[in-house]
């Protein structure tokens, strides 16, 4: 006689096929009558999506230890600010932030280092660090930030220096040419001029100076206050060298003006 064969469960031998309606380990531990609110409405407690996705009694209790070791504990970075925040939460999240990254009370607090053998300016200092504390900069932003101004400040400073040298040198040949020799001599001559008229001006030394360096190398300008210097070395007004010139032939700046540069008859 043929006995039936039995037939093992589809998941191996021995397993337990899960009935369909099988209840969630929450609602086994959790009675029903335990309520709490998901978005203004009363739901099972053992339905809450934040309880649901723990596999069970030991995964939920590993989370729970781990949450209390993190309460009062200081967390590194802030979360970003919604769209829509207040200006109260703005202000406490600056408030947070410039306490994180360490920027001072008020702009006093920066201690900015120079590049060795450079003063500071006063002024300039002042509003360096009122800016920075303002943009909220950490101490070391605000000196990152000093020491790339000035590493630009040195190299403007190095390439106008070449700009000159190159300018002067074709300043000194373009005058070769024209007066040989005598070119540096007359170069002196009107150098000398152009003080003379700048101090008659009433211009101080400073702006001189500027002016000189600012123009001081243009040939067309150079050619004009040499003939000033030469035709006015008059003793009181321009000395140096070639001697002055007779009394008689010197010119005032408003004649030379007036005569050699526009042409016209002086007074």
């Amino acid at each position: 006689m043929m006995q039936e064969a039995s037939i093992a469960p589809a998941g191996g031998y021995g397993a337990e096929t899960p009935s369909p309606t099988a209840r969630h380990w929450l609602e086994e531990a959790i009675p029903d009558t335990e309520t709490c609110e998901i978005d203004g409405q009363a739901v099972p407690l053992s339905a809450h999506p934040s309880l649901r996705k723990y596999a069970g009694v030991r995964d939920m209790a590993r989370a729970l230890v781990g949450a209390q070791a993190l309460i009062g504990r200081k967390t590194v970075g802030l979360a970003p600010l919604p769209g829509d925040a207040s200006d109260e939460d703005r202000a406490r999240f600056d408030a947070e932030l410039r306490r994180l990254t360490g920027v001072p009370a008020g702009p006093e607090g920066y201690a900015i280092a120079l590049p060795e053998g450079q003063q500071a300016d006063a002024r300039l200092m002042g509003w360096f660090r009122t800016a920075a504390h303002e943009l909220g900069l950490s101490p070391g932003q605000a000196q990152g930030l000093s020491d790339r101004y000035n590493e630009l400040a040195a190299r403007t400073v190095r390439e106008f220096e070449t700009q000159r040298g190159r300018r002067q040198a074709e300043t000194l040949n373009a005058l070769e040419q024209l007066w040989g020799s005598e070119a540096p001599g007359n170069a002196e001559i009107a150098r000398r001029g152009f003080q003379a008229v700048a101090g008659r001006a009433g211009l101080d030394p400073a702006e001189t100076r500027r002016i000189l360096d600012a123009h001081g190398d243009d040939p067309v300008l150079i050619r004009l206050f040499h003939e000033i210097g030469k035709t006015n070395q008059e003793d009181g007004f321009v000395g140096g060298i070639g001697g002055p010139a007779p009394r008689g032939q010197a010119m005032t700046p408003e004649r030379f003006f007036a005569e050699v540069v526009f042409g016209g008859k002086g007074e």
